[in-house]
Formats: structure tokens, sequence, C-alpha cells
């Protein structure tokens, strides 16, 4: 079982050579920058002979809210891609390898034969040291077509979706689940919304929909119910969110299950729709916070047509060059 889609596999021919020096700092420095939830990098890295193997370190604490681990298997499956990119970058084919047993995932990586790196995994290679997380709102500069569709087919690959948030109906949508969601979790995810609508603009209709959530009993299910609501910093109230939604390029990933190797998948996934779009100028963040809510995971997965299952949020635009960083 492969990580990656079906075209990079490639036939195991022993090279006979173990990775050079030089080659070692490479692979451990692209797994070392790859994104990780509360940059735990939860993830072991062993390169022997012509082979990487890329644990899961399941007994990384976890944030109280990713009690399944969804997240930390995303941030292996992003570590996995920078690490496969790093591979080609040094002209080997990369055949790779993910299993899951005792509930852990382990990735094997080996550089099978020599191959010339395309260009665009080279691009994306040369990204990771330039890719950050970027939370604030971003400038009014509008992302184009062709860039939108780049990113979106960086991140879709068999059995992974990428599918951008389109039109009014699904930003309130949108902005209804983020609202709710910020009103269970705790403080962490309300402080990143409240910095993402910053400059939001306001005066979008304040219409009454009814989208499955019940704001008023917001701590009967989910996380609420079991006391982790903490601190409460002003939450952008779901119209203002849902302005800012339509307004910037918000793209959903998701599979088409729900297991381990599929939460592995979405990291790929994330990693490469952000290289992508870092390579071509854009900044990023992504958000999974909502998402460990079963009740605002099943309803994202109702708007998007119930084809697949919701697994991060990403924000793509271009950063706003009147603000300091």
């Amino acid at each position: 079982m492969s990580g990656l889609p079906v075209g990079r596999r490639s036939r195991y021919e022993n090279p006979g050579t173990a990775w050079s020096a030089d080659e070692v700092a490479i692979l451990s420095d692209a797994v070392l920058h790859a994104p990780s939830v509360q940059n735990t990098r939860p993830w072991s890295l062993t390169l022997q002979e012509r082979t990487a193997v890329l644990s899961e370190l399941a007994e990384v604490p976890l944030p109280e809210q990713d009690l399944e681990g969804r997240d930390r298997r995303i941030s292996c499956g992003a570590a996995l891609e920078n690490l496969v990119l790093a591979v080609r970058s040094l002209g080997w084919a990369a055949d790779v390898d993910v299993r899951v047993a005792g509930g852990a995932v382990t990735a094997t990586v080996i550089g099978a034969r020599r191959a010339v790196v395309t260009q665009v995994e080279n691009r994306r290679f040369r990204a990771i040291s330039d890719r950050r997380s970027h939370r604030p709102a971003f400038g009014s500069r509008a992302v184009s077509e062709d860039i939108r569709d780049s990113v979106r087919s960086a991140a879709t690959s068999p059995g992974v979706v990428g599918r951008w948030i389109s039109g009014h109906i699904e930003a309130l949508a949108m902005g209804w689940m983020l609202d709710y969601a910020a009103r269970v979790l705790q403080a962490d995810y309300q402080r990143a919304l409240s910095m993402w609508c910053q400059a939001a603009p306001r005066g979008a209709a304040e219409q009454q929909v009814d989208f499955g959530l019940d704001k008023d009993a917001f701590t009967a299910t989910g996380l609420g119910a079991i006391g982790l609501v903490t601190s409460h910093p002003h939450v952008p109230d779901a119209c203002q969110l849902a302005a800012q939604i339509e307004c910037e390029s918000v793209l959903v990933i998701s599979t088409r299950a729900d297991e381990p190797y599929d939460h592995v998948r979405a990291g790929e996934a994330v990693e490469d729709a952000w290289l992508e779009a870092t390579s071509r100028g854009l900044v990023a963040s992504i958000m999974t916070q909502p998402l460990h809510l079963a009740e605002v995971r099943t309803r994202l997965e109702d708007l998007l047509d119930g084809m697949a299952v919701p697994q991060a949020l990403m924000r793509f635009g271009y950063p706003d060059p009147h603000r300091r960083h």
C-alpha cells in the first residue's frame, strides 16, 4: 500500500549505496520543516542504506480535542510528503509504502533508482523552507482562477478531494459551523478566528438559516459536554465569518474514507496544496479544530454533497502589504 498516487510508485532496484551525509541533511531538514499540530512533530525519522522510515509517535501528547489522533496523522502525512519531495529532489525515484499497525502509522520511502525530478516537484521542494502559517486576514488582492485550480489540483489525488467553498450560501453555512465550533472549543481556536477576522468586512445578510447546529445548546454535544470550554475571547459572529470566507479562498480537503491511512493521505494533500500555493506567492493557514466535532464534520459533509469526509480547512490568499509581520 502506497501513500502516494500510483504514478509516483517505482520498482525497487538496489543501488548498493547508503545515503550520503549531504543527502541525510537534506532529508532531515525537509521533514523538520513540515507543519504539525501545535508544532509537536509527532514522528521519528530513521535513515539507513537507501531507505527512510517515518514513524508516528503515538505517545506524543495531543491537544485535548484531538482524542483520535487525527491531527497527528495528518501531521505525519505532511512530513511524508516533504520527505518524498526531498528524495525526488536528490534525483531518486521514491518507492513509498504506508502501513498501520497497532494504531500507529509507519511510512517507508526507498530511493529506488535514479530518476529525473520534475519541474513541479522541484518547485514544491524549494518552497518547503518558505512555507509559513499565516493566520491574520489577507490583503485585498484576489487569487486568480488559474492559481486556485493549481492549488486544488495539488490537493486532489486518488482517495482525496479538494473543494473550494463557493457562493454566499456555502460561506454562510461555513460561518455558522465555525461560530458553533468556536463556542464549544477552547481558547486557542477562538483566538485564531479572531485574528482571521480582524479586517473582516461587515454587512453580510443577516439570514436565519438552519444548518442543524443549535447554538443555544452548544455545550450539550461535542467537546463542550466534557468540560473543555475555557476562556472566551471575542469570537466573530457567523455573518462576519461568512463575509470573510466569501471574499477569501477557503479549501476543504476531504477523503473517501476515514481511517488512519486516509488521515495520512489528507496530510500529504495539505502539504502539496500549501507548497504549490507558497511557490506561487500565496500565504496560507490550516484549520482542523472545528472538524474534531463530529456534528460539524457531518454537517460539512452534507454541505459538500456527502461524497467524502472533511479532514482539513485551508485558507489561501496574498499577505496584506500594509500589515507588519
